[in-house]
């Protein structure tokens, strides 16, 4: 058996900062929102604006990664009061996935004072990116098993596609992992230390994308922390 080839898949992982900010305001951000469908409103959570986590502009991207074929940005919001657990997209957080950016209009992003500090991002291809040791999907031969983090390595960061980055476990969906869409891992919002956002003690959120018949454009979230 060919472990690396049952195992590899490629990832782009998003650079947060470091180079000047492009003009284009569909551009992908961490930090910022600007663009929503025209009568969509700025989403709230118990009464209060949302705070902006990111936009990725997916039409941008080198490839995009399974499950996100058919989507050209995604802008993610999170509450203001709390991290969400196990609540369905629009309770505490907001993922918007639009087809077409035709579609968008340019607004602009509101105040907050979230504290998440805004900072364009770009693209890196990773072509090999491997599963924690509690993602394993297949069983290893001995010789490979006892020096799997030594020759496999998960990829961390802002990441779309690949692997999930674990932190404590396999990704649970919803209590007992009985969600109704059965979303699969699509992207990770990793803690920014320089963005000043962290999923409580330097933790990983994970976006799923409904697989169920009729659910598929249903997402959830899950997060991890140390």
């Amino acid at each position: 058996m060919d472990v690396t080839a049952a195992l590899r898949r490629r990832a782009i992982v998003l650079e947060i900062g470091g180079f000047p900010p492009p003009v284009d305001p569909l551009a992908s951000w961490f930090g910022r929102v600007t663009v929503y469908r025209p009568g969509e409103e700025w989403p709230t959570a118990d009464g209060a604006p949302m705070h902006a986590l990111c936009q990725i502009n997916l039409a941008e991207l080198p490839f995009r990664p399974p499950r996100m074929d058919d989507v050209a940005m995604i802008t993610l919001f999170i509450g203001p009061r709390g991290l969400p657990s196990h609540t369905p997209n629009g309770g505490g957080w907001c993922l918007r996935a639009y087809r077409d950016l035709s579609e968008l209009k340019v607004v602009e992003p509101l105040e907050t004072d979230s504290g998440i500090r805004p900072f364009p991002m770009r693209p890196t291809v990773v072509e090999d990116d491997f599963p924690c040791w509690e993602d394993l999907p297949i069983d290893l031969p001995d010789d490979v098993s006892d020096r799997y983090h030594d020759l496999y390595h998960n990829v961390p960061g802002m990441k779309l596609g690949g692997w999930p980055t674990l932190v404590q476990s396999q990704i649970f969906w919803a209590p007992w992992n009985k969600h109704p869409a059965a979303p699969e891992y699509v992207f990770q919002v990793d803690s920014s230390e320089k963005a000043g956002w962290s999923w409580g003690h330097d933790g990983v959120g994970y976006l799923g994308r409904g697989t169920a018949p009729g659910k598929e454009d249903e997402w959830a979230l899950d997060w991890q922390c140390l």
